[in-house]
């Protein structure tokens, strides 16, 4: 066998075996609507469709948890709480798909927040299969709003270093609805001292948050930050919610241990952020930075939101040349199958930038042509 053979043949079985993974997730992804005889598809999207209809139309009752759940009138029965929780300002966002019947928005609502995501990550340079692994699939069947979410971060950190102010847009919208998983973005922004991204971010934040204070009223949000406890202690009091959760604070609350312990591992996360923005332009462990870093800090995540780590996740999975792609492949397919194993899928893709900076396996030697 000569030099160059073998590369080319480590190569083609590298690209064969993605293939194969590539099929597997798809299968794995179109069994998740298997859950049908579970779950009902769209039952996250319920939440905002409800919300957003008594936002309009009474908006007194837009914090009252049962009210909220009579409004939808299924898909889970009266006696399963389905409130509203998001902020008075991500009604701007929700509202649109409000105002179609259900399944037009369910399906307007998966359709624009998927090409969202796929925007961002063919942006940051993700191949277009990330949308595949199951993760992905499972947010698109509840209609929950990771997709929303991911594309407006990962858009936001492929934009910023061409278009500062348009990443801060969409930093800025993502806060919005979900501060809880922008929470790193404000130290990833200063460690590269990205003053007009974060500044525009704030500026959207507030003005929406003006704005709804205007239209619904100062009350809004003091009654919303009144009902985030009352929603805390609503999901750690079902111990299914719980065992579905991927944060730290979640798995240690599952063992029956005090939960807050979790939150020692803040000071280290923001540093880690720091270091990751200040040394390297990959895209992919800055998302991962960014996403994982969130997950890891936060009280209460559910499965779900695994899928903020696909598009970083996918382009690991896609360097086939590179020596510790074995590895790679290996951490992708926990981070897929573990989405329900606590905080396995996060932890997964942790994994993956810091077998980046393993020394990389030396080649087989090579035998001397006669």
């Amino acid at each position: 066998m000569t030099a160059l053979s073998e590369p080319q043949t480590v190569s083609n079985s590298r690209s064969g075996l993605l293939w194969a993974l590539i099929v597997t997730f798809a299968v794995a992804s179109a069994a998740m609507f298997q859950l049908v005889e579970y779950l009902v598809a769209g039952t996250d999207f319920s939440c905002v469709w409800a919300g957003s209809k008594v936002a309009l139309q009474a908006p007194a009752h837009l914090y009252d948890f049962a009210y909220v759940t009579q409004m939808q009138g299924w898909p889970l029965g009266p006696h399963k709480i389905r409130p509203y929780i998001y902020s008075p300002a991500a009604l701007f966002v929700f509202i649109p798909f409000s105002l179609a019947p259900y399944w037009v928005g369910y399906g307007l609502w998966n359709g624009l927040t998927a090409a969202l995501q796929l925007w961002a990550g063919l942006k940051a340079r993700a191949p277009w299969w990330l949308m595949l692994l199951p993760p992905v699939a499972f947010v698109i069947y509840c209609g929950q709003v990771t997709l929303l979410i991911g594309g407006l971060v990962l858009g936001g950190l492929a934009l910023q270093r061409t278009r500062p102010l348009a990443a801060g847009v969409l930093f800025g919208l993502a806060a919005v609805v979900k501060p809880q998983m922008v929470l790193l973005v404000p130290i990833a922004l200063a460690a590269e001292g990205r003053w007009r991204t974060l500044a525009a971010a704030g500026a959207i934040a507030a003005s929406l948050a003006a704005a709804s204070a205007m239209i619904w009223g100062l009350g809004a949000w003091v009654e919303w930050l009144h009902a985030l406890p009352r929603f805390k202690e609503l999901i750690f009091g079902d111990r299914s919610l719980v065992e579905d959760a991927i944060t730290p604070f979640a798995v240690l609350q599952n063992l029956g241990i005090k939960g807050a312990w979790a939150l020692l591992l803040a000071p280290a996360v923001a540093v880690a952020v720091w270091i990751t923005f200040r040394r390297t332009q990959d895209i992919a462990d800055r998302s991962i930075a960014v996403f994982a870093g969130a997950l890891l800090v936060s009280p209460y995540a559910m499965n779900y939101e695994a899928a903020l780590l696909a598009p970083a996740v996918a382009m690991y999975l896609a360097r086939t040349g590179d020596r510790r792609w074995l590895g790679y492949a290996v951490a992708s397919v926990v981070y897929a199958v573990g989405m329900s194993a606590g905080v396995t899928s996060v932890l997964a893709a942790l994994a993956l930038p810091v077998l980046r900076t393993w020394p990389s396996p030396s080649p087989s030697p090579q035998p001397r042509n006669a």
